[in-house]
């Protein structure tokens, strides 16, 4: 009994430290905080153009699909985007927003998770242009 003991803490405790990793590791990867973040950050202001291709994005993943969109901001306006979909219905352990925010950040500037599959997670509003 005893060496059950001594063989299944170690495993219940490696267990536990994965499980404790994962939830960390999947905070980071949504933990995209910005000062447009809803319900009590600025307000981004959208083109709308940039608001036809988040609407485009939206067509794209549906209802099933899992995906992210990222803006550029420049002087509180969309300055550019960002997309990532997953291709098809069930893609486990994909991370869009960790990728989106890679892409956008590549082409330099600040960059705003601004959704998360279909949630909207910044305040916004699309200029009449």
């Amino acid at each position: 009994m005893l060496k059950f003991i001594d063989v299944a803490m170690p495993i219940a405790r490696a267990f536990m430290l994965s499980l404790t990793i994962a939830a960390l590791l999947g905070g980071c990867a949504t933990g995209y905080k910005s000062d447009y973040d809803a319900p009590n950050g600025k307000v981004l202001l959208v083109s709308k153009d940039h608001w036809a291709d988040f609407q485009k994005y939206l067509g794209d993943i549906g209802s099933t699909r899992d995906g992210a969109f990222a803006m550029g901001v420049y002087n509180g306006q969309s300055d550019g985007w960002a997309s990532s979909s997953c291709p098809i219905d069930a893609c486990y352990g994909s991370n869009a927003a960790v990728d989106v925010m890679r892409r956008c950040r590549a082409q330099g500037g600040e960059c705003v998770l601004f959704a998360r599959d279909q949630e909207i997670l910044v305040n916004y509003k699309v200029l009449d242009e």
